[in-house]
């Protein structure tokens, strides 16, 4: 396949720089793909790309990511709706009666819903948005914590989403066997320096052990400068006008149940609709054309969140139609000895990883790449596979114009730009963390 060099790297780039620019993602990772079509095709740029736009928006991929993220706008919209986000947020408020017990509640769902790190971003920033508004914390914070931590727990567990393709690349790079590949996978949590270093740091942030900096600690003294929220009357009293917690709490156990027996979180949202139907029409709380035109309703608040994944959705493809992934492997490829390959296995993905968006499908190029060159030089292939993936998540953290970063801020009502300015100095910490550890694992593990 035809590469361009550093060419490659001019529309990333021009969408980075226009995203921090404008405060538009969508329209800024639209520009980065237009001048990857011109850079591709010249004058002939139109037509190809309207054929790229056909071929990205109509594969199997978007149609499931457009389906997932919009049936659970309408299920966000069902729970408030129903008085079940107000309900458990009553109960929220009781057992977190301060500022750290309520960041310390989302952190520990944000791990507890491990299954996929959509459905945790979105149900437990749904969940918890109230809760956390009640002691004055930071929608930025509660955006970083539900984005950082949900990603970095589920690839810890083989068996939510992440840890299924995880384990699929461990026996398609031949680390392992077909039979093997959950015992390979727990072989390797251990070298997942960066998940393991995430969830500690956020949990540290999150109990006030860890202090916050920069922008995100302008936004703690913006809200401390608000007066505290007293509860309403129907929350002290516990009164069912305040909502019933049920409502929330039982069709999340659906969705998450049922995800985890078929493997596929759309399932899931499926089987959470119908339960939510349920529950809610024969408690009279909307009559079923109100369920309806709740689930559009909610469909459509995530139009906004649609068009920035369709966008980078297109700017991914750009960038492999440019040899982008290619170009940086090889790069770095003259530089690599044993020693400071886990290193330079988690910086590549994590580079990739921000650059083009495209996580699951970095870590496949990149694992096709470097565990080869691992088993060459004789290096530890569970290690080399760690750093890659660790490098994988990392960037998944950091790339605020991805789809994780996208429903974290619109879960949260901030915006891309803002998770980047707040959250990516809090990164700084377990990325810097993750790179010491690779460097020292370098030269005493393989």
């Amino acid at each position: 396949m035809q590469t361009y060099g550093l060419l490659s790297l001019l529309p990333m780039a021009l969408a980075i720089a226009l995203v921090l620019l404008t405060k538009r993602t969508a329209l800024s990772l639209l520009a980065g793909t237009l001048v990857g079509a011109v850079i591709l095709y010249g004058a002939d740029a139109p037509g190809h790309y309207m054929s790229l736009v056909y071929g990205t928006l109509g594969s199997e991929l978007w149609i499931w990511v457009l389906l997932l993220v919009g049936l659970f706008g309408s299920l966000v919209a069902l729970f408030d709706a129903s008085g079940g986000i107000q309900g458990f947020t009553n109960i929220a408020v009781r057992f977190c009666n301060s500022q750290r017990r309520s960041l310390l509640t989302v952190w520990l769902l944000s791990i507890v819903v491990f299954v996929d790190d959509y459905l945790a971003i979105l149900a437990v920033g749904a969940a918890m948005r109230k809760a956390t508004d009640r002691f004055r914390v930071p929608r930025e914070m509660l955006a970083f914590l539900i984005c950082t931590v949900s990603a970095a727990a589920c690839v810890l567990f083989p068996t939510s989403s992440w840890g299924m393709f995880m384990t699929s690349q461990l026996v398609a790079t031949g680390i392992c066997g077909p039979t093997q590949g959950i015992v390979t996978y727990l072989r390797m949590i251990p070298f997942l320096f960066y998940p393991l270093s995430m969830l500690l740091c956020g949990g540290l942030y999150a109990a006030g052990v860890l202090p916050v900096f920069g922008p995100m600690k302008t936004a703690y003294q913006r809200e401390q400068a608000k007066p505290l929220a007293a509860p309403s009357a129907e929350a002290a009293s516990g009164e069912a006008a305040a909502g019933n917690a049920w409502n929330l709490v039982l069709p999340i156990v659906v969705l998450t149940a049922v995800t985890l027996l078929t493997g596929d979180a759309l399932y899931g949202i499926a089987a959470c609709l119908l339960s939510c139907a349920l529950l809610y029409l024969p408690q009279r709380l909307m009559t079923a054309g109100k369920f309806l035109d709740t689930i559009l309703s909610g469909f459509q608040d995530m139009l906004g969140v649609l068009c920035i994944v369709a966008a980078a959705f297109l700017l991914r493809d750009v960038n492999d139609l440019l040899g982008m992934p290619a170009y940086i492997i090889g790069s770095v490829g003259a530089v690599l000895n044993i020693h400071l390959l886990p290193v330079i296995a988690f910086l590549v993905a994590f580079a990739l990883g921000f650059a083009a968006g495209n996580f699951w499908g970095v870590c496949a190029i990149s694992a096709t790449v470097l565990v080869p060159m691992a088993q060459a030089l004789g290096g530890n292939l569970l290690l080399t596979a760690g750093a890659i993936i660790s490098g994988v998540v990392a960037s998944c953290n950091a790339c605020f114009f991805a789809a994780q970063a996208t429903l974290a801020a619109s879960v949260t009502e901030t915006s891309n730009a803002t998770y980047a300015k707040t959250a990516l100095p809090l990164q700084a910490l377990p990325l810097g963390l993750s790179v010491v550890l690779y460097l020292v694992a370098g030269f005493v593990v393989q």
